[in-house]
């Protein structure tokens, strides 16, 4: 009689399809985090695999070749200051390269040059055949944007950035909600000479903080003052504030659009002998991991710039994929951080006089 086995048929990627009455190919295609599988399905499989005990090997390891995607993350140089010196940034690649580590994918880093005009020759890391798609972090004019993608013929998604009515993916923070929260909360403290110090208007997430800033004035019946655009220097922004500050009645705070604006502005205001917020009250944009170490520490907008750069990741890997969906703009929400930057305005009322006063 023969003897009966006591081994089980090890778990393997059919039975996994078979559970979830999938293709093996699906589900092959779901255990490596591909993005032309839906979020739902994957997890579906997943949770089938954990049951038969069945471990996903990826290809690489088993001797054979996984194809890797390669992604460019291209952003603008700022000029006379060094690339470091805007951590948004940084942390905007930190969330693109999550993302595509996750997905097997490798990223590439890129800088364009300050004023790169329409006919200079691209960098060679946008020029590169071998890499897949790219992702422009930070404003670009329109006419650049078309030129890259016209030279690179390859998935493009922008980041920080959008153009209405053009055929790209875009993923930006809510820059007008966050502007509006910021304003509305300085009001809610009796603020009403509210100054907003702001870089070029021409740049998308600036326009839309000053939109925001301009809305929160109207539904306050607050009177909005012009914006203050200034270069991205120290010199430019004292120069500018020493001008301001010299106004009656002047500012009793200041909405920046950045958190690097708002360091120059308080720089500025100590230089002149002015408190923050004793004297005036400063507030920021981003939420930046340096200005969370300054005193005082600054209320500003969270703008979640990792998850900016993981969403799109997200979504140039699924066009290089295959993705045919509509164009997309995805709009990332916002929130305030209440620090000590800012604080209740305090009206100083005429004194009562006394009877001696009166006499």
């Amino acid at each position: 009689m023969p003897r009966e086995s006591s081994t089980r048929e090890k778990p393997n990627i059919r039975m996994v399809a078979k559970r979830v009455q999938l293709s093996p190919t699906t589900v092959s295609l779901a255990l490596r985090g591909d993005p032309s599988i839906r979020h739902e399905t994957r997890e579906r499989v997943l949770a089938a695999a954990h049951e038969l005990n069945y471990t996903h090997t990826p290809r690489a390891v088993r001797g054979a070749q996984v194809q890797t995607r390669r992604l460019v993350f291209a952003m603008p140089n700022t000029g006379d200051q060094p690339v470091t010196a805007n951590p948004f940034f940084g942390e905007v690649l930190a969330g693109v390269e999550q993302a595509a580590n996750e997905q097997h994918a490798s990223v590439t880093f890129s800088v364009l040059p300050h004023r790169l005009t329409i006919n200079e020759p691209l960098p060679s890391a946008l020029r590169d055949p071998q890499s897949d798609g790219v992702l422009l972090v930070g404003a670009y004019r329109p006419a650049l944007v078309e030129r890259i993608a016209a030279d690179i013929k390859r998935p493009l998604v922008l980041v920080d950035n959008a153009l209405p009515g053009q055929p790209y993916d875009s993923v930006m923070a809510d820059d007008f909600g966050g502007g509006f929260l910021l304003v509305q909360y300085l009001i809610s403290l009796g603020h009403r000479q509210i100054t907003m110090v702001t870089g070029k208007l021409s740049v998308p997430s600036f326009a839309e903080r000053y939109r925001g800033y301009r809305a929160a004035c109207m539904a306050a019946d607050v009177q909005p003052c012009d914006p203050l655009e200034v270069s991205w220097d120290r010199s430019s922004v004292a120069a500018t504030l020493n001008h301001v500050l010299a106004l009656t009645p002047r500012p009793t705070a200041f909405f920046c659009a950045s958190d690097a604006y708002a360091a120059f502005v308080m720089e500025a205001l100590h230089d002149v002998g002015l408190r923050v917020p004793d004297d005036v009250s400063v507030a920021g944009f981003d939420d930046l991991a340096p200005m969370r170490l300054v005193r005082p520490a600054l209320t500003t907008i969270h703008n979640h710039p990792r998850l900016l750069g993981r969403l799109g990741a997200q979504r140039l890997l699924a066009r290089i994929t295959g993705d045919q969906q509509p164009t997309q703009g995805i709009t990332v929400g916002t929130r305030l951080v209440v620090r000590e930057s800012t604080r209740q305005l305090v009206t100083h009322k005429q004194p009562i006089p006394n009877e001696d006063e009166v006499a």
